[in-house]
C-alpha cells in the first residue's frame, strides 16, 4: 500500500500523531477526574478547611447595689403597768406619779436643801435611814413654766444659776418611754460631802417637769440601775 496515501486529506503519519495526541488527552482527562472525585470522597490529603472559633464576647457587668434606706424608728411604749417594779410604792398628786423602792418615804417639801428657791416643788421622797446607808438619797419632782422659744434655750438659762456651786458634768437628750427628754447630771458639795444630781426634763405642754435623784457620789453609782427604773414610772395624770 503506498504510504503516502492521503486518508481525510492527511497522509498515515500524520493520522498517527494525531490519535496519540487524541491518548494522551484522554489520559490527562482521566487522572484528573479520578483526583477530583477523591477530594470529593474525603479521601484526599488535603486538610479540611477549619471552622473559624467563635469566640464568646464578654460583656463586664457591674452590679447596682440600691442606696440604702435608713428606716424611720418609732418608738413604742411600753404599757405603764409593765413599767412598775414588784413591790413598789406609789407617789401621786393631783398633777404627777412616780414609783419607788420600799426603803423611801415621803417627805416634807422643806426638807429639800437643794431644791429650795430654785424650783416649784411637787413631790419629795427621801431613803429611810439603814445601816448599810451613811447617806440618805432624794427623789424630787418640781416644775417650772416655760420661757422662750425652746426647752434647750430656756434650760442653758437655767442652770447656770444653780447653788453649792454645782457644775453641769453631763448633758444629753434621752427618750423616757419613747417621750424625749433632757437627762442632766450635776455634781456639787455640801457641808464637806460629794453628791450628784441627775436630773431629767421633761416638757409637757408649757410645763416643764424635773424629777431629780439627788445622792451621795458613791451611793449615786450604786444605786443608778434603781433610778433608770423609777424615772420609767413619771408621768403627767391625766383626767
Amino acid at each position: 500500500m503506498d504510504e503516502e496515501q492521503k486518508i481525510l486529506g492527511m497522509t498515515r503519519m500524520q493520522i498517527g500523531i494525531l490519535a496519540g495526541m487524541v491518548g494522551v488527552l484522554i489520559l490527562i482527562v482521566a487522572v484528573g477526574g479520578w483526583f477530583v472525585f477523591r477530594n470529593l470522597s474525603g479521601g484526599g490529603s488535603l486538610a479540611p478547611q477549619q471552622t473559624p472559633s467563635v469566640v464568646p464576647s464578654v460583656t463586664s457587668f457591674v452590679e447596682k447595689i440600691p442606696p440604702t434606706v435608713t428606716p424611720t424608728i418609732t418608738l413604742t411604749p411600753v404599757p405603764y403597768e409593765q413599767l412598775i417594779p414588784a413591790d413598789w410604792k406609789q407617789y401621786k398628786t393631783s398633777l404627777v406619779e412616780i414609783w419607788l423602792p420600799k426603803n423611801f418615804t415621803a417627805a416634807s417639801k422643806k426638807t429639800s436643801d437643794f431644791t429650795n428657791n430654785f424650783f416649784a416643788s411637787e413631790l419629795l421622797m427621801t431613803e429611810v435611814s439603814s445601816k448599810s446607808s451613811a447617806y440618805r438619797m432624794q427623789v424630787a419632782v418640781t416644775y417650772d413654766l416655760l420661757a422662750g422659744d425652746s426647752l434647750d434655750k430656756f434650760l442653758e438659762s437655767k442652770f447656770p444659776h444653780i447653788p453649792y456651786q454645782g457644775r453641769v458634768t453631763d448633758r444629753r437628750t434621752v427618750f423616757v418611754n419613747s417621750v424625749e427628754a433632757r437627762r442632766i447630771v450635776i455634781e456639787f458639795r455640801n457641808n464637806n460631802i460629794d453628791y450628784n444630781d441627775m436630773v431629767y426634763v421633761f416638757l409637757d405642754g408649757q410645763t416643764v417637769w424635773y424629777v431629780q435623784y439627788v445622792s451621795e457620789l458613791t451611793e449615786f453609782f450604786n444605786n443608778l440601775p434603781i433610778f433608770e427604773q423609777s424615772i420609767n414610772t413619771f408621768r403627767p395624770v391625766r383626767y
